[in-house]
């Protein structure tokens, strides 16, 4: 078996020009589950999410608005998605629960989606609703 020579890597190679996530790949995603109202208020355009989808959506939102410079902070509470979402407490919490647990959401009571895992959280939003 003939073995090739490794690039030899360094730091430089770890960094990008491009932002922290792409930022099309979760326009797309959003596009048909939320809209914005100016400046920074998201509304679900009443597509059926589950649960888990009406929270990352809410989530990934903020994230954008965040990069775009529009809210200050991208964190979001259960109470904050109860109220944006009509979900029930009941339903909220232990779904924020799980999420945590896929690492799909990190922190305590103010949590917020990891910038590592905003690819996997675009796939569960792109994935067919049934």
């Amino acid at each position: 078996m003939e073995s090739h020579p490794q690039k030899k890597l360094s730091v430089d190679d770890l960094f990008s020009d491009s932002g922290p996530f792409d930022e099309q790949a979760l326009v797309n995603a959003l596009h048909p589950l939320i809209t914005i109202q100016k400046p920074a208020s998201i509304f679900f355009k009443g597509a059926k999410l589950n649960a888990k989808q009406a929270i990352l959506a809410y989530a990934l939102a903020k994230k954008l608005l965040k990069s775009k410079e529009l809210i200050k902070t991208d964190i979001i509470t259960a109470v904050e998605i109860h109220k944006a979402t009509g979900l029930k407490k009941g339903t909220v919490d232990p779904t924020f629960k799980a999420l945590k647990e896929d690492g799909l959401l990190v922190g305590k009571s103010e949590c917020e989606i990891p910038t590592h895992k905003i690819f996997t959280v675009i796939e569960l939003l792109t994935l067919k609703k049934e």
